[in-house]
């Protein structure tokens, strides 16, 4: 029989699915997949200056590396900042709050400057959505916390929360949003630990967290000197399991969105992952935490999308090349480990099909078959060997669009396929599958 294989890489997949300036929707599902299968758990991230990269695509002088690397980049910012519009929206909503917040960013169709301007934009408008509601809760704060009360008896000296210091606090935290004024100078060393503890608060904290390091924050101004630092202490402690809380979300919101893309959410996922999505949910909205069980659970969900959607990806682009190069898909075929196109040529008048299918280790196969039980005279004969060749030429020819090694058999003629055999490669069911991307993840804590 004649055909091939073509060795695609995980790092073939990539180039290919970011080379271009506009990418389409498998290629944008891969990569968004990939992103979320290589975030780490952490603080929030400054989006990337893409400058010089848009101008260098401008001019015509970034080649496809270039492009891929644009492209992996933009895909890991924008699933961190859909994570975080993702999260501020669950609680906005729960407080039945009126907020304008950007659009999550779906890649599919858009260019690389397209995305760059939603970026930008997004980021400002969730500064902005975030601040509008801190003012909120800082003003039933002010109205809530210790030395606040207007009542004659209210002194000063009975409370360790002052108007000022109240006022210093806030502006610190207000200031994680707007960072283009001055924190109010303070007059103690004590103070100023209070404020570097404050100004390190999670930009996605919630209304109940920055009220709850706003309390913290007054006692840890007390006059006792013991008893300030303890609190200062529990203050810096607060501080640092919110941001961990945080980070968590981030982590989960990041996965589920991988989890939740169209092409990976048709697919059924294994068995053990089944309920996988919504406990991630749950994770998001605060209802449970990204335990070490779920963590372990959560990573191997997204790489399962990771690799459901390189499938689907590497599919498209073998759909799109052999297209292009003259065939007519008649059936698309999975199965559990492999899935592939049912292929043929207007020449070939019926008597040949080709079958082309990619397996769990990153081979894309080819195989050409007859319809002809025998051939009839030297004519038949090498009317199948120039198809033969033919074939092996688009393998060829598919490989290098890949950038991948292409191993053809081009000494054999066709496999005869009888009938049944052919209406069974047509109907059975399942996708391409291929070899899960090498992404090395940062060491996180439980």
């Amino acid at each position: 029989m004649s055909g091939g294989a073509v060795l695609f890489l995980p790092a073939g997949a990539v180039l290919a699915a970011g080379a271009a300036v506009v990418v389409g929707a498998a290629a944008a599902a891969f990569l968004i997949a990939r992103a979320a299968n290589g975030a780490a758990e952490g603080a929030v991230r400054a989006i990337g200056d893409y400058g010089a990269e848009l101008e260098r695509q401008v001019a015509g002088q970034a080649n496809a590396e270039l492009n891929s690397a644009l492209w992996s980049a933009l895909a890991a910012d924008v699933v961190e900042l859909n994570a975080r519009i993702r999260m501020f929206k669950e609680r906005t909503d729960r407080a039945g709050a009126a907020v304008t917040l950007p659009e999550p960013m779906s890649m599919a169709g858009r260019s690389t400057g397209e995305v760059v301007s939603w970026l930008s934009t997004a980021a400002g408008m969730l500064t902005v959505a975030q601040q509008a509601m801190y003012e909120v809760a800082m003003l039933r704060n002010t109205m809530e916390l210790p030395g606040a009360a207007t009542t004659p008896s209210a002194t000063a000296n009975a409370f360790a929360w002052t108007a000022a210091a109240l006022a210093r606090h806030q502006e610190t935290l207000r200031n994680r949003y707007t960072r283009g004024t001055t924190v109010a100078s303070v007059s103690t060393a004590d103070s100023s630990a209070i404020e570097a503890a404050l100004a390190g608060l999670d930009p996605d904290a919630s209304e109940s967290d920055h009220a709850e390091v706003l309390r913290l924050a007054a006692k840890a101004g007390g006059d006792d000197p013991r008893e300030a630092a303890s609190f200062l202490l529990e203050l810096e402690l607060s501080i640092e399991a919110t941001n961990a809380k945080l980070a968590r979300r981030r982590l989960a919101a990041q996965w589920l969105s991988a989890l939740e893309d169209p092409i990976v959410a048709r697919v059924d996922p294994p068995a053990p992952l089944l309920g996988t999505a919504a406990r991630l949910h749950a994770v998001v909205i605060g209802e449970a935490d990204l335990t070490p069980a779920l963590r372990s659970e959560g990573l191997e969900a997204v790489e399962w999308a990771a690799e459901t959607t390189r499938q689907h990806f590497v599919r498209e682009t073998v759909r799109r090349c052999l297209t292009e190069q003259g065939y007519t898909v008649e059936e698309e075929f999975d199965v559990r480990h492999h899935a592939g196109l049912r292929m043929s040529r207007t020449d070939w008048r019926g008597e040949n099909s080709a079958k082309v299918w990619v397996d769990s280790e990153g081979l894309v196969h080819g195989r050409l078959y007859r319809h002809v039980d025998q051939l009839q005279g030297d004519e038949a004969l090498l009317r199948n060997r120039s198809r033969c060749d033919e074939f092996n030429r688009s393998l060829t020819a598919l490989g290098q669009t890949l950038q991948a090694e292409v191993r053809v058999d081009s000494d054999r003629l066709p496999q005869y396929l009888a009938p049944a055999n052919a209406a069974e490669l047509g109907t059975t069911t399942s996708s391409i599958t291929i070899a899960a991307p090498q992404v090395h993840h940062r060491q996180v804590g439980s």
